[in-house]
């Protein structure tokens, strides 16, 4: 019987539903199945199909765990394990992971969280569709060929009618096709697995049998006669698509145009003596074929086989005798080695189930089986089973049959290639059965041989008589199952945390810093079975790592993230912890990373804020201050109020507010929305640069360790010596632009000057188009009537400046009186007025969906919703159908937009604000209204402004007052 082994580089793990087996590069192929014959042929066998994944030239053998992880993501493996071995758990049942599932090749999770790995040396089943289903070798009609109706090899039979034989497809989807070269081929009789073409020759008829692993092609030759026919000098087929070689062992390459290929062992036969059927030798082992190897062909020499072995002998020989050349879609796992035949090998896909050992007249041999166990590598053995069954013990003499570990050497070898030296220590011995019995499985225990084989990739374990003297022939099954019980090392817990206080891992050099005396811990804990699993957490004193204070088991969980509590611990002590993985089998390899930390749960003193000597102070105008806290200070956070300096200090906002429960704010950010942050390194000076709001103003800071404790807040007022009698300079807005209209009559020009008495030649120009109403008047200031424009009138003309009046990457102040609304809200927001727009940014006053005003600075596109920091809002306060004076600051020293409604120097609205990358002036006129129509808010409007700097509670007033803020 001649196996094949195919080859394909770039194959994966199946195709059209047919799992694939042996697969090795084009000049990689195991060689070496016996076939049973004494009639030179060339047998077709099933070849894998271009989507099988890289597996071992045994049948079956796949890459690690039994599927191509090419395939099935180490991940998904992962979850598959995890969902199976829960469910084991919840049920007590196995459950099998099905995604590691192949035709040789189970994998199951049980009960008590190890799994189990089930390698047979032959296929036991076939996926169809999306389901696994027994190997069913039955002969069914597909199209105009016989299939087998569930097989993991590729191959068919001929229908009759022609010279085609049979196909036999190779790993990368090319057939091989055998094609009879004596005639015609009659219409089969089939009957099973089994497809009988008779009298295809004078006395000859053809068996071709679809087996588990791929076909055997049987000649019955009937006579005597027939046996000497000269057409039996040279029986062969003729092979189409492949080209043949003959390798140093025997065996013979048929490789396709692609590389890929399929391997036939040497042929074998037998008489019928004894017995004897065509599917099955009689008590003698079968004897080689006399052949030849052709580019095309394999010649076999049946006459001259008969006449060797009747010489040999002494005996004629009973007829019909059974000639058996095989191809085979993958090789076996399982084969026997004979004295009386010392140069043959008897690893091959025949019809023929029988493995023979012991001895028996000149016959001598063992029986070897050999499982792929790369998937154990590291794996803690639990327990291991080889399960065979005894088909006759045919000679009576007793002696019982131990098991041993072998080699490794190359599978399929000879009797005379075996190396009798290569046999490990004895694992179990049984007796199965008794003298001429029936079948009877056997199972041997061999824990010590798998535990002693980790780390290779495959196990080969041999059966050998107790004694090799006693005259005691026993025949076995080739398929043998090996089940193996294994468990993992749990992995290592990874990604050590606190999350209560919510702190990343110290070290011992700079342990981190928790506020509190219960603190939890947490890691990430997997386990390569998928199980459940545990985890240890041990808390030691930093001074003393060898003693663990206490210890918190997390108990058995699902993988993932687990978590305990260490209590009751020291203020001002420095502790280290870390975990270990256990599944209460075995340990992890090793534990998580030690996490140092102290606790801290003492408040840092308030900060000490001072300014350089001889610091001036104007409104919106930068100061120099730092600020100095306590050794363990890790930054401060801080805020400014329109008002004096005053005691109590205020509460911290609730955006400043630091917990010892939380992680520490980002002070690197630096800008919130209401305060901003600085980074402290400990009693360093921390520098700031801010700028008073108003003429009185203060600045507020609080300092947080790195625990997260905070201190109270510390005041530093932003005027001259904290005297309240001499406030802070107003800012000086005289290269600003107004446009006064409630100083003006109706009808207005078209050009409204600018009202800037100091501005002279950079005066800029407010301009109304002429579908504009230039006598609107209404009573902003009652009962005194004033003129005012309108941006209403459906029209796409904008009451606008020419060019920009302010840089808006500096501070700047808008302002103008609003009365709005006409045109509803849309459902979206609303642009009162616009600077720029383009590439350089833009500044913009809206209105909400909501109704609320919102003060801009940004790009085209910002709102409220905006969260960039370098465009986004300071949204408040309600649009009402009344006069509002609207006013928006951007404060660039302070980083804040502010927005004012009336009067108040308190805003209704702040928003932490940052310049953006590039240029971003807002280059562009002051459009009221702006286009486009669905977005523009309809109302009247008068006295806008527009000044560089940051206006004081004093220039407020005054337009409030109808009044300019330049000075007098």
């Amino acid at each position: 019987m001649n196996p094949l082994s195919f080859r394909s580089p770039a194959a994966s793990v199946r195709r059209e539903g047919r799992p694939s087996f042996s697969v090795v590069t084009s000049r990689g192929l195991r060689a070496g199945l016996g076939v049973v014959c004494a009639v030179a042929v060339v047998v077709g066998g099933g070849a894998v199909s271009a989507s099988a994944a890289p597996v071992s030239p045994v049948v079956g053998k796949v890459s690690p765990v039994g599927v191509s992880l090419r395939e099935v993501q180490k991940a998904q493996v992962a979850q598959a394990q995890a969902v199976a071995s829960a469910e084991a758990v919840a049920t007590g049942e196995p459950v099998v992971v099905d995604v590691l599932t192949s035709p040789t090749q189970l994998t199951s999770a049980l009960p008590d969280g190890t799994m189990q790995l089930e390698v047979s040396t032959v296929p036991v089943r076939v996926e169809q569709g999306e389901t696994w289903v027994p190997v069913d070798t039955s002969l069914v009609p597909v199209g105009e060929w016989w299939e087998p109706a569930a097989s993991a090899a590729p191959v068919r039979f001929s229908p009759g009618g022609s010279d085609q034989l049979a196909q036999v497809q190779t790993a990368s989807g090319e057939w091989v096709t055998e094609t009879w070269p004596y005639g015609v081929l009659p219409a089969p009789t089939v009957d099973g697995d089994t497809a009988t073409y008779a009298e295809v020759l004078p006395g000859v008829d053809l068996k071709m049998v679809a087996t588990t692993t791929g076909q055997a092609s049987i000649y019955v030759v009937k006579t005597e006669k027939a046996a000497q026919s000269t057409k039996l000098d040279d029986l062969h087929v003729v092979i189409d698509g492949a080209d043949l070689t003959k390798t140093s062992t025997g065996a013979v390459e048929a490789e396709a145009a692609d590389g890929s290929g399929i391997v036939a062992g040497q042929p074998l036969w037998w008489d019928s003596s004894d017995g004897a059927t065509y599917r099955e030798p009689g008590e003698e082992t079968p004897s080689p074929v006399t052949h030849d190897v052709e580019a095309d062909r394999i010649a076999m020499d049946v006459g001259a086989s008969v006449a060797k072995e009747e010489k040999r002998t002494g005996d004629d020989v009973t007829y019909p005798i059974y000639v058996d050349p095989d191809w085979a879609v993958g090789v076996n796992g399982s084969w026997y080695t004979d004295a009386a035949y010392p140069n043959q090998s008897y690893l091959n896909a025949s019809a023929s189930d029988v493995l023979r050992m012991g001895r028996y007249e000149q016959f001598r041999g063992n029986i070897f089986f050999e499982f792929r166990i790369a998937s154990l590598a590291g794996k803690d053995i639990v327990a291991a089973q080889l399960a065979a069954t005894q088909i006759k013990w045919a000679s009576c003499p007793n002696s019982p049959v131990q098991v041993r570990t072998y080699g490794p050497q190359m599978w399929g070898f000879t009797w005379n290639q075996q190396n009798h030296s290569a046999w490990g220590p004895v694992l179990d011995t049984q007796n199965p059965g008794y003298c001429n019995g029936p079948a009877v499985a056997v199972g041997w225990n061999v824990t010590m041989g798998v535990r002693d084989k980790i780390g290779a990739v495959d196990i080969q374990l041999g059966l050998a008589p107790q004694d090799e003297n006693v005259v005691s022939r026993r025949h076995f099954s080739r398929a043998a199952t090996l089940y193996v019980t294994y468990n993992t090392r749990p992995d290592v817990p990874v990604n050590p945390v606190f999350t209560s206080p919510s702190r990343q891992c110290g070290t011992a050099a700079a342990p981190a810093m928790l506020g509190q005396k219960d603190v939890t811990v947490q890691v990430t804990q997997t386990d390569p079975d998928g199980g459940n699993v545990d985890t240890n957490f041990h808390l030691m004193k930093a001074s003393n790592l060898n003693a663990a204070i206490q210890d918190r088991p997390s108990g058995v969980l699902a993988q993932g993230t687990r978590s305990v509590t260490f209590t009751n611990l020291t203020d001002g002590e420095t502790y280290a912890w870390r975990a270990w993985g256990s599944d209460h089998r075995m340990d992890s390899a090793g534990p998580s990373s030690w996490c140092y930390f102290t606790v801290d749960t003492t408040k840092p003193a308030v900060p000490t804020v001072t300014a350089a000597p001889g610091s001036t102070y104007t409104v919106g105008q930068p100061v120099a201050l730092s600020a100095t806290g306590a050794t363990d200070v890790a930054g401060y956070v801080s805020w400014i109020t329109p008002t004096r300096l005053t005691t109590p200090a205020p509460s911290v906002p609730v955006e400043g507010t630091v917990s010892v429960a939380s992680a520490l704010p980002n002070c690197g950010a630096g800008v919130g929305s209401t305060v901003r942050w600085t980074c402290a390194s400990g009693s360093t000076p921390a520098a700031m640069t801010v700028a008073p709001i108003d003429s009185l103003s203060t600045l507020w800071v609080s300092a947080y360790d790195r625990a997260g404790n905070q201190s109270a807040a510390k005041g530093f007022p932003l005027y001259p010596n904290g005297n309240d009698t001499t406030p802070a300079a107003s800012v000086n807005v005289d290269a600003g632009h107004a446009w006064q209209l409630s100083s003006m009559t109706t009808p207005l020009p078209e050009t409204i000057p600018d009202s800037n008495p100091w501005i002279g030649a950079n005066g800029i120009d407010l301009l109304i188009p002429e579908t504009s109403s230039r006598t609107s008047t209404d009573l902003p200031d009652p009962p005194l009537e004033s003129p005012v424009l309108s941006t209403a009138g459906g029209t796409a003309f904008e009451v606008s400046t020419m060019t920009a009046p302010v840089n808006a990457m500096n501070s700047f102040t808008f302002s103008v009186w609003l009365k709005g609304g006409y045109n509803g809200l849309n459902g979206a927001s609303q642009k009162i007025v616009m600077q720029g727009g383009g590439m350089t940014g833009s500044i913009q006053l809206q209105v909400t969906p909501a109704g609320v005003y919102a003060f801009c600075v940004g790009d085209y596109n910002v709102t409220s919703a905006s969260t960039d920091r370098a465009s986004n809002c300071a949204t408040g306060s309600s649009m009402s159908h009344q006069w509002q004076l609207v006013t928006g600051v951007w404060d660039a020293v302070n980083q804040q937009l502010r927005l004012h409604v009336g009067n108040a120097m308190n805003p209704v609205a702040v928003n932490g604000h940052v310049v953006g990358a590039g240029d971003r002036s807002a280059t562009g006129p002051l459009v009221f209204g702006p286009a486009p129509m669905t977005g523009r808010w309809e109302g009247l409007f008068t006295n806008p402004v527009m000044v560089p700097g940051v206006i004081d509670h004093i220039q407020l007033e005054r337009l409030a007052a109808f009044e300019l803020p330049f000075s007098d």
